[in-house]
């Protein structure tokens, strides 16, 4: 968006200003990668530094606390940032759904450091596990596309780690418990029946249709009366807004509710996308909140930002369903990309290529080739 919109707009008629927590822009769509036996930072994060050199874009590197739309301000760890035009873009945090212990007694898989804290805490188990030659019960809290995809590297990982400790291999290397009769819900029933064949040949044991209803520092309860007692649990079974106070705005299903430019209804000036976002589909559902939804509409709306600053006209925002891939390990991955289904070497290719395609959006071929 910001770089979309520093190509349009001239640096005297408009200052560009990014404010972001991280020093670091993350691939939120490969962080669970980082849960296997080898990854690199650098292809998971990338400087925003390095992202915005040569480009007319002020960077704040601080915490947006509030945004205050009758004075116009975004609050910040490091004081008020006005604004004429104002897009929020906060991203998302987990969604506990006030389940008794689960926020105190659960890791979580929403950043490139999260996903470093579960990475530690299974490698500190293999340590641990070298005395009591027990190897350790991993337990993921959601089948969506998180917790599917971080089955997998932690699957691909464990016989590694096994063999570097001395442990034998257990016949099931992490579970997946999902309160819907199904893994990955709402996806395309042969892709889902493909993808659950590969977990299981992987180790992944399944759990569907079993709510969570209680955690505890050693046990995890579900609605069937079934109790677990994982090493590790991680919860990946929901995510909502990143928690800020913006004033009188509509929230729908934990989010920002916006019109079809990509706006506040109430407010003209403040634009909304990614997982802040509350976009409605053709059937009047909210659309999820993926990467490709939230690269659209930060496409749009920096269309749409210029188009205000000019007098142009706006674009709608009208959902297109391209497809998803869904990676299962190093070397595997089921997915479809405009009506076409992939699934093994091919499905992987396919998700690299996206990544390609999105390095070179935000960082042109440099990015792409390492240099």
């Amino acid at each position: 968006m910001a770089f979309h919109l520093q190509k349009r707009v001239d640096p005297v008629d408009a200052e560009i200003v990014l404010i972001e927590e991280n020093y670091y822009h993350q691939y939120l769509y490969r962080i669970h990668e980082v849960c296997n036996s080898y990854y690199e930072d650098e292809e998971i994060i990338v400087p925003i530094s390095r992202l915005l050199k040569g480009k007319r874009v002020k960077f704040l590197n601080t915490s947006v606390t509030s945004v205050d739309p009758e004075r116009r301000v975004v609050e910040t760890t490091d004081g008020d940032q006005p604004y004429d035009v104002l897009a929020i873009t906060l991203g998302s945090h987990p969604e506990y759904y006030g389940l008794e212990g689960l926020e105190e007694n659960s890791l979580t898989l929403g950043s490139f450091e999260q996903a470093k804290r579960i990475r530690d805490r299974i490698e500190e188990l293999f340590e641990e596990a070298e005395e009591t030659r027990k190897p350790p019960v991993i337990l993921i809290g959601g089948g969506g596309f998180s917790g599917v995809e971080l089955a997998g590297e932690i699957a691909d990982w464990y016989p590694i780690l096994c063999e570097r400790h001395g442990l034998e291999v257990p016949r099931e290397l992490v579970t997946i418990i999902e309160a819907m009769p199904t893994i990955l819900p709402g996806w395309d029933p042969k892709l889902v029946e493909r993808a659950q064949k590969i977990l299981g040949d992987l180790g992944v044991n399944l759990i569907l249709g079993d709510p969570i209803t209680r955690v505890t520092s050693e046990q995890v309860e579900a609605r069937s009366g079934r109790v677990l007692e994982p090493d590790l649990f991680i919860w990946t079974g929901g995510v909502k807004m990143n928690q800020c106070s913006i004033g009188d705005v509509e929230i729908r299903g934990r989010r920002i509710v916006t019109d079809e430019y990509n706006r506040v209804p109430n407010h003209p000036d403040i634009f909304v996308a990614g997982d802040s976002a509350c976009a409605i589909d053709e059937t009047g559902r909210p659309q999820p909140p993926t990467a490709h939804i939230a690269m659209v509409q930060g496409d749009i709306i920096g269309q749409n930002i210029y188009a205000l600053l000019t007098g142009g006209a706006m674009k709608r925002y009208e959902f297109d369903r391209v497809g998803e891939i869904v990676t299962l390990g190093k070397t595997n991955a089921v997915g479809e990309l405009f009506g076409l289904r992939f699934s093994g070497a091919l499905a992987k290719f396919m998700k690299r290529v996206v990544h390609w395609w999105y390095l070179y959006t935000i960082g042109g071929i440099g990015l792409v080739w390492g240099s």
